[in-house]
């Protein structure tokens, strides 16, 4: 059985979360880590998820996005704004536009260590890789069984 803390990437949420099988030291590691938690090469596994991502990569973009708005996937459908945004921009290779926001807006988000320029520079070259790197990062992050942490610096006073 795996554990909540494996980086193990789950296409979709299943079962009720396990809360009491996790310390909170393990979730602060995974939720509040500061650098990716997937290398950027590391876009070979799981297979289908690499396929899609370079055959459809709109429908990885458009589901990375809704599991950002929502992470139980629970009103999702392949055929929403983001993926319709990112087919139209796809066709005059502007993609890779909507997708350094977007992976901006996920790294500080999660309180990843990045810039704008860096954004730009793997949207642009590395697409199909980003996109798998963006979808396994925000599925292991906003798993319900390790609670979103807010990242130091993002809590209210």
């Amino acid at each position: 059985m795996t554990q909540a803390t494996d980086k193990i990437y789950r296409a979709w949420p299943h079962g009720p979360p396990t809360y009491s099988q996790i310390s909170s030291d393990q979730s602060r590691g995974i939720t509040q880590n500061q650098d990716w938690n997937y290398s950027l090469f590391d876009c070979c596994s799981p297979g289908s998820l690499c396929l899609m991502s370079c055959c459809l990569p709109c429908l990885t973009f458009g589901k990375t996005q809704a599991r950002n708005h929502d992470a139980s996937l629970s009103n999702f459908s392949y055929c929403n704004a983001d993926c319709t945004i990112f087919t139209g921009l796809a066709f005059i290779y502007s993609h890779w536009i909507i997708q350094t926001v977007r992976r901006g807006e996920m790294r500080e988000r999660f309180g990843i260590k990045g810039s704008c320029c860096g954004d730009c520079c793997v949207a642009f070259c590395c697409s199909c890789c980003a996109l798998v790197q963006e979808e396994k990062e925000a599925e292991l992050r906003t798993r319900a069984e390790l609670g979103y942490q807010m990242t130091p610096g993002m809590e209210y006073k």
